[in-house]
C-alpha cells in the first residue's frame, strides 16, 4: 500500500517546511538547467525541470481527488483509492509490484491531503530502468484492479487506526477544530472517514473515484531531473495517454465559504495535559495577502523558540513545552491554527494568555524589527532546504497543482525584500479577528465555575 507518512496533512512540520519554501525564495538556477511546462492532448498539465547534479529522475502526478473530495456518507473514500492504487493491476499483484520496483532499484511513494492525491516515483534515469519504472507507475495509475481482499484487509487496518487516534487528545481537537470551523464546506474533514463510512465502502465505491478523479485532465505531472525535455515529454505523454479520460476541466469544490463566528468546544478525556486548538479561516493558495500574513505569522508562532507565543508561554510563563501556529492555504482558503497544550488546571489561563496575545497583535501587529528579522529567516533559510531532487518536485508539483507561475519561486526573494511594515499591519487588521475563532479544549470537563449539567 502506497506509503503517506511524509505528506500528512495535520503536521505542523509540513505546514512549517512548505512555508520556508513558499517564503524563502531564492534563485534555484544552481539546480536546474532547464524548465519547461506544457499541457499534453489529453489535458494534463506538465512541469519539467532539468536538473543533472545525479543520474535520477523524480515523478510525482496529482489529482484532484484529497479528502474534500469524498462523497457525503463515503468519507475515507479518497484516501483508501490513493493508498490502494498499487495493491494490484490487470498485469500485477501487489507482490510483483514490489519485486518489479526492488528489481529496478526505484520507489514509490503517495501524497494526500484535503486538495490532492498523488503518487510519486523516483528512478536512476539509465533508460531500462527508467523505462521499466514509468512503465509501471502509468500500469499503477491507469489499471488498479482494487482486489476485494485488499480493500477488506486495509479496511479493517483503517478502522484498528481511527479507533485508536479517536482515544488520542491531539487527534481529537485537530479533528473538532476542522469540524467545527468549516461547518458545511468540504474542509471539515481529516480524511481518515469514520467507522460507519468506512464499512459501508464497496470496492465498486473505488473504481467509480478513480474513474472520475483519476482522469488525465484532472492530473498535474511534475518531471525533475536528468534527463532532457525529449524524454520528458514522452514521458508525459505515456502517462496521460493511458489515464481514464473524460471532461477536459479539472474537478472543482462545489461549496459556500464556511460561516465565521466564534465558538467554544469543551471536550472533557482523561488525559493529564489539555490540547488547545485555537482556529479561524485563513487564505487560499496565491492570495494577495500570503506573504505580508506568512511573515506575521512567523512573528506571532510559525518561528519556534524566536516567536512571541513561544516567548510568553513558554519562557515567561511555562505554560507549555511547546507552541506553534500556522497557515496552512488551499484552493479555498484553509485554516489559520495555534496548537499547544498545557496541564489542565492551568488551561483557562493559559488559553486567555494565548487569545490576550492574539489580541494585540491583531490590533497593533509586529514592529519593524520583527519584520525585518522575519524577512532575513525566509531569504536566507531557503537554500537550506533546496538540496536534491526529490524537495524540487515537491515544489514545483504544489506550483502545478495550485496554477501559480512557472517563475514564482525566483521572484520571491524581491517580493519578500519588498513587503512593507504597513502592508503586515494592514493584513492582519483585515484577515485576522478574534470574533471568527474556534477554541478547542481537550481535557478539561468543564470551565472553573461553570456550574454542572
Amino acid at each position: 500500500m502506497l506509503s503517506i507518512s511524509r505528506h500528512t496533512f495535520t503536521s505542523l512540520d509540513r505546514y512549517s517546511r512548505m512555508l520556508v519554501f513558499f517564503l524563502c525564495a531564492h534563485a534555484l538556477n544552481v539546480h536546474a538547467q532547464a524548465r519547461e511546462q506544457w499541457v499534453t492532448e489529453f489535458g494534463t498539465k506538465v512541469i519539467f525541470i532539468q536538473s543533472t547534479s545525479l543520474p535520477m529522475v523524480d515523478v510525482a502526478v496529482d489529482f484532484v481527488a484529497g479528502a474534500a473530495f469524498d462523497p457525503d456518507g463515503k468519507e475515507g473514500l479518497s484516501r483508501l483509492t490513493m493508498g490502494l492504487l498499487d495493491t494490484g493491476t490487470r498485469k500485477y499483484d501487489e507482490h510483483a509490484i514490489a519485486e518489479r520496483l526492488a528489481a529496478t532499484g526505484s520507489q514509490m511513494g503517495g501524497r494526500f491531503d484535503l486538495d490532492r492525491a498523488g503518487v510519486t516515483l523516483r528512478s536512476l534515469s539509465y533508460d531500462e530502468p527508467l523505462g521499466q519504472s514509468v512503465d509501471l507507475l502509468t500500469d499503477i495509475l491507469a489499471n488498479p484492479i482494487f482486489p476485494q481482499e485488499v480493500l477488506d484487509r486495509e479496511i479493517n487496518a483503517s478502522l484498528v487506526s481511527l479507533r485508536e487516534s479517536n482515544t488520542r487528545p491531539a487527534s481529537i481537537a485537530s479533528r473538532a477544530l476542522h469540524q467545527t470551523l468549516f461547518g458545511e464546506h468540504p474542509y471539515r474533514s481529516t480524511g481518515e472517514g469514520s467507522e460507519l463510512t468506512l464499512q459501508l465502502l464497496t470496492r465498486d465505491d473505488l473504481v467509480g473515484f478513480h474513474s472520475r478523479f483519476y482522469r488525465a485532465a484532472n492530473a498535474v505531472i511534475t518531471i525533475v531531473g536528468d534527463l532532457n525535455e525529449v524524454r520528458a515529454r514522452e514521458i508525459a505523454q505515456q502517462v496521460s495517454e493511458n489515464l481514464p479520460q473524460g471532461p477536459l476541466d479539472r474537478e472543482r469544490l462545489a461549496a459556500n465559504a464556511p460561516s465565521a463566528e466564534a465558538k467554544e468546544i469543551i471536550i472533557p478525556h482523561e488525559a493529564a495535559q489539555a490540547h488547545i486548538r485555537i482556529g479561524m479561516v485563513g487564505i487560499r493558495r496565491g492570495d494577495p495577502d500570503h506573504l505580508p500574513l506568512a511573515l506575521a505569522n512567523q512573528i506571532l508562532g510559525g518561528g519556534g523558540m524566536t516567536s512571541i507565543l513561544y516567548d510568553e508561554l513558554r519562557e515567561k510563563r511555562g505554560m507549555t513545552y511547546g507552541v506553534g501556529s500556522y497557515f496552512s492555504p488551499l484552493k479555498d482558503p484553509g485554516p489559520f491554527v495555534i496548537a499547544f497544550q498545557t496541564r489542565k488546571d492551568q488551561a483557562w489561563e493559559a488559553l486567555e494568555v494565548t487569545l490576550t496575545i492574539l489580541s494585540d497583535f491583531i490590533r497593533n501587529g509586529p514592529d519593524l524589527d520583527q519584520v525585518e528579522r522575519a524577512k532575513k529567516y525566509f531569504i536566507g533559510a531557503f537554500a537550506l532546504n533546496v538540496d536534491s531532487n526529490g524537495e524540487l518536485l515537491d515544489y514545483y508539483a504544489a506550483i502545478g497543482f495550485y496554477d501559480l507561475p512557472i517563475d514564482y519561486i525566483d521572484s520571491f526573494s524581491l517580493r519578500v525584500k519588498a513587503v512593507t511594515l504597513d502592508q503586515v499591519k494592514d493584513a492582519v487588521s483585515r484577515r485576522m479577528s478574534l470574533d471568527k475563532t474556534v477554541r478547542i479544549i481537550v481535557g478539561p470537563e468543564k470551565r472553573p465555575n461553570e456550574p454542572n449539567g
